[in-house]
């Protein structure tokens, strides 16, 4: 049986972003979870879309009985009137700022791989 761990990097991979699975009274649900449903859309929605659109028409009509949290790139959970075209920026942000920080030091043990 398919896992919801499966379920949401297949939604991250079409729709450009990460979600948190949440049960109707705002709990985290267990990733390990089985038999949810496929997310049966291969295209990701439009940019102008909200947060809480999205939740409505594609997870919620899929997913019945479970709600999701957007999240964007720094980890955050988007609001309702956030656009989707938003919160993928946020993620290319991320990695703009990540690329920008400075390189640690190599450890032995990293410099022998």
């Amino acid at each position: 049986m398919t896992t919801l761990a499966t379920r949401t990097r297949e939604i991250g991979d079409i729709e450009d972003f990460d979600i948190e699975v949440i049960d109707k009274n705002g709990k985290p649900v267990d990733p390990k979870t089985n038999g949810l449903p496929k997310y049966n859309y291969d295209r990701k929605t439009k940019g102008d879309t909200t947060v809480a659109e999205w939740k409505e028409k594609r997870f919620g009509k899929t997913y019945k009985g479970y709600d999701a949290r957007v999240l964007k790139g720094d980890g955050t959970i988007a609001n309702g009137n956030l656009k989707l075209s938003t919160v993928r920026r946020s993620y290319e942000e991320d990695v703009d700022t990540a690329a920008k920080k400075p390189a640690g030091k190599t450890t032995k043990k990293q410099a022998a791989k």
